[in-house]
């Protein structure tokens, strides 16, 4: 049994299922429970952090997928560490259908051997209410409550707050003022609501466009991470790689075991959503899809191909997907020095292969040395990527545009900062404990700029014949897209993006052309 020896803090929300079935609804109503299956794991108790939680889930479920078990990882340790004393619960119910039942946690987990299967892992509740019918709850709230997954918290929109109301009143208050249901909440109930065989798809564009986003930068994607695993949902292929115009399917995952659930079975080349994001940039999306030739080919149809693609080198992958190396036209060259008529076999060379995760950092001398690597698939058999020294110069190279972009905009900005305002009305445009830190112009921050040009005083001294209102607009606009760039990403700026950076620059060179 955990002891619960944590500082005191706000009471939070979880959603607690009482099975697929509803089959432990009744028994944890009448003997104020919250019951949980995966009896196989036995004592969770016995294991002390997740990590060995998880390995204790691999060891009683040996066939189930790496990231199945990283997600009940995620739902055991909530229920048996991070939920606690008075926290409230939610359990949607089948009978009544259309109910939820609310509850107080009032003891740490347990685990009840003498127990039937999958009513051995508990927690002590005390259910205070089991009349809500659903239909009294707010649509963004409600949507939260359709996750797949048996145990989940529930955090959107004060729902705490809202729950601790229902209980008191049968009556969801809302949101202050006007009730939020965002869309991204409308996408993962309709994706969670779905059978397996037919699952939402959508583009990663699209995606992201949910949660009001253009770029997967690391925050963007840590907070759809999140929200994919609190619906149970999962997406085929990760839609943390390729193109945003790639499309991707939302797809269950996670429900427990033996729980009839209809999740998928098939869980390869998925996003492992309950994992933290990487933060060494790695291969993900860069290299470019392979084109090969067989190990049957002639050596002249591989030149042939070579010349008509423009290619500098070229892989060598059976139909069956065995992979024997690379021929370029330096093993071309080779082959032809140490015989009149070689083979194609005469021409492979071996080549380096990486798994597509690979940290970049790592590949680049061996890319820059060989002029290219061979990038495996998530399956990690397969080779079915190339990245060429060229496709990284090109890569580094738009990453880079927009830097100097900005850097040329804000040198700018310095420049007419420093001859036109003293180092009062530097220090005026920063917080109390910055003040002493500011001596020009270099020591201000993108959004500095915005308070300390705000002041229609200040304004006036720079003679700017620009709407005032209508630049400082602009130029809040270029700071959050530099912030955004703060946050490596692989897709590229979009033309409204690069539009507004060049807007401020032509701006900039307007009202002060020096060089």
């Amino acid at each position: 049994m955990y002891e619960d020896v944590r500082p005191l803090a706000e009471p939070r929300a979880w959603m607690i299922r009482g099975g697929r079935e509803g089959q432990r609804e009744a028994r944890a109503l009448q003997e104020g429970l919250a019951i949980v299956g995966w009896h196989e794991a036995g004592d969770l108790s016995r294991h002390p952090n997740r990590e060995q939680l998880a390995e204790a889930l691999r060891l009683a479920f040996p066939t189930a997928a790496p990231n199945v078990i990283s997600n009940w990882t995620g739902q055991l340790w909530r229920f048996t560490t991070e939920i606690r004393a008075g926290d409230l619960v939610v359990m949607p119910l089948k009978s009544p259908a259309g109910h939820i039942a609310i509850g107080k946690v009032t003891g740490p987990y347990e685990y009840r051997a003498h127990e039937p299967e999958d009513f051995q892992q508990v927690r002590t509740v005390d259910w205070l209410r089991w009349d809500v019918p659903l239909t009294a709850i707010r649509p963004d709230l409600r949507a939260s409550l359709s996750s797949l997954l048996t145990v989940c918290g529930l955090t959107r929109n004060n729902a705490a707050g809202r729950i601790a109301d229902i209980a008191d009143t049968g009556v969801d208050p809302g949101l202050a003022g006007e009730e939020e249901v965002t869309s991204a909440d409308e996408l993962l109930e309709d994706a969670a609501s779905r059978d397996p065989a037919s699952p939402r798809q959508m583009t990663i564009r699209s995606l992201l466009e949910h949660w009001g986003q253009r770029r997967r930068t690391g925050p963007v994607i840590a907070t759809i991470k999140a929200d994919l695993a609190n619906k149970g949902l999962t997406t085929r292929p990760p839609f943390t790689e390729g193109s945003v115009s790639d499309e991707i399917a939302l797809i269950p995952l996670g429900a427990e075991p033996a729980s009839g659930a209809t999740t998928v079975d098939d869980t390869t080349n998925t996003e492992d959503v309950s994992e933290p994001e990487h933060m060494s940039l790695r291969l993900g999306s860069l290299p470019t899809p392979l084109v090969s030739v067989p190990s049957t080919a002639t050596l002249t149809y591989a030149k042939t191909l070579m010349v008509q693609r423009r290619f500098s080198q070229i892989a060598v992958i059976d139909t069956d997907g065995t992979y024997h190396g690379a021929i370029s036209w330096e093993s071309i060259g080779r082959a032809h020095i140490a015989a009149n008529q070689p083979s194609l076999q005469a021409a492979i060379a071996s080549a380096r292969v990486v798994d597509h995760d690979a940290l970049l950092l790592d590949q680049i001398e061996a890319i820059y040395a060989d002029g290219f690597i061979f990038v495996r698939d998530a399956d990690r058999l397969h080779v079915t990527g190339i990245l060429t020294a060229a496709d990284l110069t090109g890569q580094f190279g738009s990453l880079a545009r927009p830097f100097v972009l900005i850097e040329e905009a804000e040198n700018r900005l310095r420049r007419v900062t420093d001859e036109v305002f003293t180092v009062d009305d530097l220090r005026d445009a920063v917080q109390p404990h910055r003040k002493s830190k500011v001596h020009r112009a270099a020591d201000l921050t993108f959004g500095d700029y915005i308070f300390l040009l705000k002041n229609p005083q200040r304004w006036s001294l720079l003679q700017w014949q620009l709407d005032h209102q209508l630049f400082l607009a602009h130029l809040d606009e270029v700071r959050e897209i530099r912030n955004d760039l703060m946050h490596f990403t692989p897709d590229p700026l979009s033309h409204d993006q690069y539009g507004t950076i060049e807007g401020l620059l032509s701006l900039l060179r307007t009202v002060d052309p020096r060089p």
